[in-house]
This record gives C-alpha cells, structure tokens and sequence, in this order.
C-alpha cells in the first residue's frame, strides 16, 4: 500500500511540473523614457537621457539598441545602472538649439527570459529648442573700402541676444590699438572700435567662430570670415577692357599712346584669339607694376610674361601658341595692386575661344587607285600597285606650311608611315621619295609592297599621327587626332 501511495504521489509531482513549464510568461515589460516625447527639453547641458523598466533587465541587451545622434554624428556617452533604470550622460555637455534623437531599435531582455522588441524615435532639445543664432548682417560688407578716420570698425548684428563674453572672445580682428567693444539692442548688435587709426591701404580680415553663443547657451549656426579694405581713395583699380594684340612690325614706326607699337587685331577677346597674339589689358589707373606681372593665372595653362605697353596698359605674351580651338579662362587677380597699394579686391575673369583651327587632311589618292575627300579614320582606300612594286601618296593638306620653313615638312615626312597590315606575312616596305609639290600637298613614294594574289587583296596601314606632337604645320595648328587609312592593293 505504501508503495502504491508514493508511486501516486510521484505521479502527481510530475503532472504538476509539466503544467507550469507549459505557461509562459507573456506579460509586456514596462518601459518608460527621459524625454517622453518628441520635441522634449532637457533641463540643463549634462542632464541624462533615461530609460525606466518596471523588472530587471539583461543590461546589455539594452545598451545594444541605445543609440543618441546629432546632426551628421552619434553621441558618445557613458551607461549607470540605478537599479531598473540606466542613465546615459554623454561625454561632451548638451549643446543647446541641437536637435538629437533618441532611437531604440531592437529586442530587450528580462532578467526572467522575456523579449520584448522596441522601437522607437524621439527627437529632443537641451536647455532651449529656440532656433541657432547667426548673423544677420555686417559692416563694412565683404570686400568694401573704407576711410581709416572712422570711429566704429566693424558692426555686427545678430538674430538673437549673445552671450558677450563668448562672442567678444570668438572675434578674430587684427587691427592697430585696443578692442573697444559696445552692445546695443539688447545685445543684438556688437560694434567693434579702436583707440588708433587703421593703416592706409590695408586688408583687413574678421572672423567669428561658431565658439560665439546666444545667452541662451547656442552656438552660432556656422562660422563667418570676411574682409575689407581701407584706402585713402574711393576708386578701385580695375580692368577697363581686354583686347587681342597684333606684335609690331619689323619695319614699322606707328606708336600709340596705349598699345605702343602693337595694334590690336580685334575688339575683344570674344572674336577670338589667334596665331602670335598677344593679349591687350587696359586699367582706370595706374597698376603697380610687380604686383602686375604675378596676377595672371590661365585655364587651361598658356606660360607667358608681361610687357609694360603705357601708365595704363599692358600686354600679355605667351611663351607658346595656344592650342587650336581651345577655350581659355584668364583670372587677374584681385590682390593686384595700383601704384598708390590699394587692392582690385575681386579677381577679374575672362573666357576666350582660340581661333587656331586644327589641320585637316583634305584629300587623299594613290596614284593608280580611288581618292578619299577629307578621310576618316578606318576609312579604306583602294589602289595598283605601278611598276617596281611602288605606290605613290598624295596627301593634301588643309593648312599650307610654309615653303622655307624645311624643318617642319621634314619632321612631318617621318612621322607618317605606312606598314603591312594584312596577311601577316607580308613583307617590310620602305619610304623611297617625299616630295612637297606645294605648300599643302605631299607626294610619297613606298616600295615593297605586294600586289593581290589570286583575287585576294593585300592591306597596308597608314598612320598620320595627331595631337601636339603629331602633323603640325609649324604654326600651332596640328591634326586634333591620329588618322589611319587602310590602303588595299587590288588586281
């Protein structure tokens, strides 16, 4: 009997634990924060943001899906457990008028085995959510000339009352004397004034960091950097208009006033620029001279120097022929000076097309064969071979070079060539005579070759190569790409 009642009673023990492992504990983990809303204020710059549970948590599990951003970065910061609730501080105080978001994205972790996934975005200030604070204007404005006898320097107003201390501290202002520095409009306006008098002709340089904040703790939307220029004159040196110049002439006695002995080939720039010109700046006053010749920059570059022409005019003179059909920039740079030291101030820009054309090859025949009008490349040309395996090239040209000019058609003789192409067995050719018939047109003569076999054609390639280092006719003008023609020797 007893063993019967102890064998019930085990019986039961099990039915019982079976039971309670099948319920599972459902209930949802209580989850409160700091901030509970979007658009929430936390009091003060180190005040945490917190998350509150109603049991104890897997820690990790929680700081696995605890993410603070900024603007364009995340928030770095330390966790502290306070029973069910963590803190995270972050490491750098909270800048206020920042906007940062809290997510938790994930699944969390009771310490009794329940998973509870959040998600959940909330956007939050520090201090204030008022808008940052910037400039809203400024005097003198950038790159405005003023009188050195002035009592106020610089004013600066801004959108916001500013913290004075800040702002007067992130001012980077290097002038002669003491800062005086003096608020008005409720602290929305910074004049800035010294005990001594600016320098004459001078560049002056400010600048605030974003270090400036409102007096309620935000800083300033981005940082600023401006100048301006004292002088003794109102009137800026500037150019007064750019034109091409033609170079003087051997035999020639005619001087202008402006351009000397140059004259110019255009009106402007605008109609071009062309074979050995030079280019013309007039001023409205008189530059200084060395500052002058360090001003001129080119895209893309055209290495030259300048040639003082009057007190009020200039000329520009490449080193080399600008490229053909190319378009220029020409920058003068603002920091050219006149000869009293006053500064342009904004850099002068002008864009220019050269009228350089590039070489053509206008025709081109064998002697015993077909012609091709101003050929492609891969075009192919058929011709006969004539007596002694030979064949003769005429190339026309559609810029003429010039008839005494002997290196320049002898560098282009060898720089064309002609070479077996097809079948690969072909044998070698040679250049056996060149001849410039006239200015445009050259003749070449090539043996060696081998004549179609049987109906079936033979192909040599002939290259005439481009690019600056290519055909050229000695005054900047070349072929723009290397042109190949497949000659095809049939019966």
């Amino acid at each position: 009997m007893l063993a019967l009642m102890s064998k019930s009673i085990t019986l039961v023990c099990i039915f019982m634990l079976t039971l309670s492992c099948a319920f599972v504990n459902l209930r949802p983990i209580g989850l409160t924060t700091v901030p509970d809303k979007a658009w929430a204020v936390l009091p003060y710059k180190d005040s945490p943001v917190m998350l509150h549970f109603d049991t104890e948590m897997n820690r990790s599990s929680v700081e696995d899906i605890f993410h603070v951003s900024s603007p364009g970065a995340m928030v770095e910061g330390k966790f502290t457990w306070h029973a069910n609730t963590v803190h995270f501080t972050p490491d750098m105080p909270w800048m206020p008028g920042i906007r940062y978001v809290l997510r938790l994205s994930g699944s969390i972790i009771a310490k009794d085995g329940r998973e509870y996934p959040v998600s959940r975005e909330i956007p939050f200030f520090a201090v204030t959510r008022s808008e940052l604070p910037y400039i809203s204007s400024f005097y003198p404005s950038h790159n405005a000339s003023v009188h050195v006898f002035g009592p106020e320097i610089l004013t600066l107003k801004f959108s916001h009352p500013m913290d004075r201390f800040s702002t007067e501290t992130a001012l980077r202002l290097e002038i002669n004397g003491m800062h005086i520095f003096e608020w008005r409009d409720d602290d929305q306006t910074l004049v800035i004034s010294t005990d001594k008098t600016l320098n004459p002709w001078t560049v002056y340089t400010w600048s605030m960091t974003d270090k400036a904040l409102s007096k309620e703790g935000a800083p300033l939307a981005r940082e600023y950097s401006h100048k301006f220029i004292t002088d003794l004159d109102d009137e800026f040196i500037s150019v007064r208009r750019v034109v091409p110049l033609m170079p003087p002439l051997m035999d020639s006695n005619i001087f202008s006033d402006l351009w000397a002995a140059w004259f110019p080939a255009a009106l402007n720039m605008e109609q071009g620029f062309g074979y050995n010109h030079g280019i013309g700046i007039e001023f409205n006053k008189v530059p200084d001279s060395e500052s002058l010749r360090r001003a001129f920059n080119f895209v893309p570059p055209l290495p030259g120097r300048v040639e003082i022409l009057s007190p009020l005019s200039a000329v520009y003179i490449p080193s080399r022929h600008p490229d053909p059909e190319t378009l220029y920039t020409m920058r003068i740079s603002g920091s050219l000076r006149d000869i009293a030291g006053l500064r342009m101030g904004d850099d002068y820009v002008q864009t220019f097309f050269s009228n350089l054309p590039f070489m053509e090859i206008s025709s081109l025949s064998a002697g015993t064969g077909d012609s091709l009008i101003f050929p492609q490349y891969g075009d192919v040309l058929k011709t006969r071979l004539g007596t002694g395996r030979i064949i003769q090239l005429n190339i026309s040209f559609s810029l003429p070079i010039d008839s005494s000019d002997f290196k320049t058609r002898e560098e282009n003789v060898f720089k064309i060539s002609l070479q077996p192409f097809f079948p690969a067995n072909l044998a070698p050719i040679s250049l056996r005579s060149a001849s410039w018939v006239t200015s445009d047109l050259l003749i070449l003569g090539f043996e060696g070759l081998e004549a179609a076999v049987a109906g079936e054609s033979r192909y040599y390639r002939l290259l005439i190569p481009g690019g600056i280092g290519g055909v050229h006719n000695g005054k900047s003008s070349y072929l723009k790409e290397d042109l190949i023609i497949y000659l095809e020797v049939v019966n």
